[in-house]
């Protein structure tokens, strides 16, 4: 885990006061006729997508109206999510913001149970769009259907209702996304992949990831969903009439997942994925070459974000 100086945090919202050894942060919310309660956010100049983000959140005088979490995948104070310890009539919540209106997304616990000046260590766990809350090592909420805002930076919030909070040895432990490759596993669809979008998809700093791949015991089509949910991106190859991959594609475009398709040219795509981006390539060398030009393209577009060049 890297520990993260919050010597750099921009206050967007609310009263903000770095302690001098750049670990801790306290949130006052000032009380008088010329600053009116607010809500706390601030922004950390650290980003991460997939991984783990760790802090220690102490609410010193709790009440049912305080409410702390960290801020995650956000766009600006435009987007973003944010999970931690109280929140409506929650101990502990996942909500999305859009400046300082929010939606909650998932609660649980009475916030009767905050503790007053409790140490709580959360730690929030990002793979793709399932999150996971943990508190005091123990998981108390696991959502799989976040939704996509393109943003990546780190925060911290606190609800106008709590008059203090102090946010502790923040860390984070960045992991490469995912990208789930749906194909047909036989000649040439497997040299595409081997040659093509593997080294592409790990080049550019994704862990690709196909069902073959998947060891695990147990019930494959419930792999495939976990990793569906799980991945950042989806990379489906299309030129067969596959009812596998076509199941599969279907489970991506039902979760909003970011959705890549490919194809052999010359390929005649059904009705219902024909309004879809599709990257029609030639399956020769040079045209394994320009598949990675495209789909390196593809990446950037989708994911709103610059990836790095291929690897010669």
């Amino acid at each position: 885990m890297k520990q993260i100086s919050l010597s750099k945090l921009l206050p967007l919202y609310g009263v903000w006061e770095v302690v001098d050894d750049d670990s801790s942060v306290t949130f006052r919310n000032r009380r008088s006729p010329d600053v009116p309660e607010s809500h706390g956010l601030a922004l950390i100049g650290h980003n991460i997508d997939d991984g783990s983000i760790e802090c220690t959140i102490r609410i010193p005088a709790a009440k049912p109206s305080s409410g702390a979490s960290v801020v995650f995948r956000a766009n600006g104070q435009e987007k973003y999510f944010a999970a931690g310890i109280g929140g409506w009539e929650y101990a502990y919540s996942l909500f999305e913001g859009n400046n300082l209106r929010f939606t909650r997304v998932a609660g649980a616990g009475n916030v009767g149970n905050i503790v007053d000046g409790r140490n709580y260590a959360v730690r929030i766990t990002l793979e793709g769009q399932r999150v996971s809350l943990s508190v005091d090592e123990v998981k108390v909420l696991d959502y799989r259907g976040l939704g996509t805002i393109g943003g990546t930076a780190v925060g911290l919030f606190a609800f106008s209702g709590t008059q203090e909070v102090v946010f502790s040895n923040l860390r984070v432990d960045d992991r490469s996304p995912k990208a789930f490759i749906v194909m047909q596993f036989t000649t040439p669809y497997n040299e595409v992949y081997r040659d093509a979008i593997q080294p592409l998809v790990a080049d550019i700093g994704f862990e690709p990831i196909r069902v073959d791949d998947i060891a695990d015991p147990g019930i494959i089509i419930n792999d495939i969903s976990m990793h569906i949910t799980e991945a950042s991106v989806i990379i489906a190859e299309i030129s067969e009439a596959n009812p596998n991959v076509y199941y599969e594609v279907g489970m991506a475009h039902a979760l909003s997942k970011p959705t890549i398709l490919l194809a052999q040219r010359g390929t005649r795509l059904p009705f219902d994925v024909g309004p879809h981006r599709c990257i029609f390539y030639e399956n020769s060398i040079p045209g394994r070459a320009k598949l990675q030009d495209s789909l390196r393209q593809a990446l950037e577009s989708l994911l709103g974000k610059s990836v790095a060049a291929t690897a010669a």
